[in-house]
């Protein structure tokens, strides 16, 4: 009864946390090195304050941990007039997308994703990476409402054996306003990106994301997401979803 009790008690402890400010910062000193020097047409590098909330959940074996409150959200340039763009939703959560300057619309390039989770007994961990067709406009050089592309990226898991991963989907551009930031009101565009997975996995992802329309850097957005994997003892699905909102516009460096 003692082990027992021990074992769920780790159970719950073992999750995920917000990462810390200070690490996401050191993280993008230590990446800077290797930054384009030439700088890029987005926004400031550095790390960003954002502030969210959320939920995850597997279904083999059965758990579920939270993201936020704080989400650092780190801008990297990257050569060819890109810039990486990562949230840190918790210390065992990440998401990225490199978005590029191409004829005047903004462009996703690729896609990347981690979890972890903790089962006491075992980790589980995986970073899935995606690269994405020519086509992906994510914000138009023309700003239409109503207007649309298609999203077609292929993607691989570096620790699950289960093949390619295919992502197709439409990026449609729902609204142009204005989105609070700090004090002050930030001229933004509203773009709701669809997909849908398989392949290696199945599943499918939806995000309404505010982007500045002076820069690209995300401002507020939410998401969910439910994908099934393959896996020995039967096919686990994730669950997941939340939402994030930019407090202030200047970045740590």
């Amino acid at each position: 009864m003692i082990a027992a009790g021990i074992f769920a008690f780790l159970w719950l402890q073992a999750g995920a946390r917000p990462l810390a400010p200070s690490v996401a910062l050191q993280r993008f000193r230590q990446g800077e090195r290797a930054a384009d020097p030439s700088g890029g047409p987005g926004p400031q590098p550095g790390v960003y304050p954002y502030e969210g909330s959320g939920i995850e959940s597997v279904s083999v074996p059965p758990k579920s941990q939270s993201e936020g409150p704080g989400i650092p959200g780190t801008v990297m340039d990257r050569p060819g007039g890109c810039f990486e763009f990562r949230l840190d939703y918790s210390d065992v959560h990440w998401q990225s997308w490199t978005y590029c300057l191409r004829n005047g619309s903004l462009v996703t390039t690729s896609k990347a994703g981690y979890y972890m989770w903790d089962f006491v007994a075992l980790k589980i961990d995986d970073t899935s990476t995606y690269t994405c067709h020519a086509g992906g406009v994510t914000i138009p050089a023309s700003l239409v409402i109503g207007g649309h592309s298609s999203i077609s990226c292929t993607g691989s898991n570096d620790h699950l054996s289960i093949g390619p991963v295919h992502m197709v989907g439409t990026s449609t551009v729902m609204a142009i306003s204005t989105v609070q930031v700090g004090n002050s009101r930030q001229p933004a565009v509203l773009v709701r990106e669809s997909v849908r997975f398989s392949g290696g996995q199945t599943g499918s992802n939806d995000a309404d994301t505010w982007f500045s329309e002076a820069t690209g850097l995300p401002l507020r957005g939410k998401w969910s997401t439910e994908v099934s994997t393959p896996s020995p003892v039967g096919t686990s699905t994730l669950r997941a979803h939340g939402q994030f909102l930019l407090t202030s516009l200047t970045p740590r460096r």
